[in-house]
């Protein structure tokens, strides 16, 4: 067992209980939603628009807790208006103490195969320190099975070292108060550990800038290709 499992349960947070802003990314399947749900509660509406998205505050184990539900959002086009700006607004008013990666034990998609990348593509290289998965199991008796899944899968395995190692595991329904009294331990730690406390809106206006400096340059290429053919009438059919 990698150290950071088992050092989570030595650790004491100060009594004093502080705020925490979290957010949670990929697939909505990972997930049951409900009134139980402690982190998430019920679903979003079926059209519920993802421009009016703000962080949900929840007291959770003596902690004020900020969840930002940004899941399936990477099944989205990056690039719309309506995501850019509103990625724009939460992350560059709010402190962010954990990206949470929601996988569903045994059903590892190609999308999730991809999340970490997309999320490095959306707040840079910074994100990484602050980041970790949560595996959701369907039945208690799969909560034991994460070392075997490892094991016998290098892509999950890699998934988990980009984010140094850092896992834990709950049911989909996220109704069990133990488990995210732990989870939520497990953030105290991480925030200990690193060497800045939080990923700030400066860390996401960098990578920002540079998310939007790249597409404008890509564009602008785009656009000197296309006038190159159209001045030699190269335009495919």
């Amino acid at each position: 067992m990698h150290p950071w499992i088992l050092n989570v349960f030595k650790f004491v947070p100060d009594q004093k209980t502080h705020d925490l802003t979290v957010v949670l990314f990929g697939n909505s399947s990972a997930v049951h939603f409900g009134d139980e749900n402690i982190l998430l509660g019920k679903a979003p509406a079926g059209n519920a628009d993802f421009s009016q998205t703000v962080p949900e505050s929840r007291k959770i184990s003596g902690h004020r807790v900020n969840v930002i539900n940004i899941l399936d959002l990477q099944e989205n086009e990056l690039y719309l208006d309506s995501v850019d700006q509103t990625i724009d607004r939460l992350f560059s008013e709010n402190e962010i103490h954990s990206f949470i990666f929601v996988l569903q034990l045994g059903q590892l998609t190609d999308s999730d195969k991809g999340g970490i990348e997309w999320l490095q593509k959306l707040f840079g290289e910074a994100v990484l320190p602050f980041t970790m998965i949560l595996f959701t199991y369907e039945r208690e008796e799969d909560s034991d099975t994460i070392v075997d899944e490892l094991k016998k899968n290098p892509r999950l395995e890699q998934l988990v070292e980009k984010c140094g190692d850092r896992y834990y595991t709950c049911s989909k329904s996220m109704n069990n108060q133990s488990e995210i009294k732990v989870l939520l331990e497990k953030i105290d730690l991480m925030v200990s550990e690193n060497s800045q406390p939080c990923y700030t809106a400066e860390m996401f206006n960098t990578a920002s800038d540079f998310r939007k400096s790249l597409r404008y340059t890509q564009s602008q290429e785009s656009g000197k290709f296309q006038y190159h053919n159209a001045e030699h009438q190269l335009i495919p059919i």
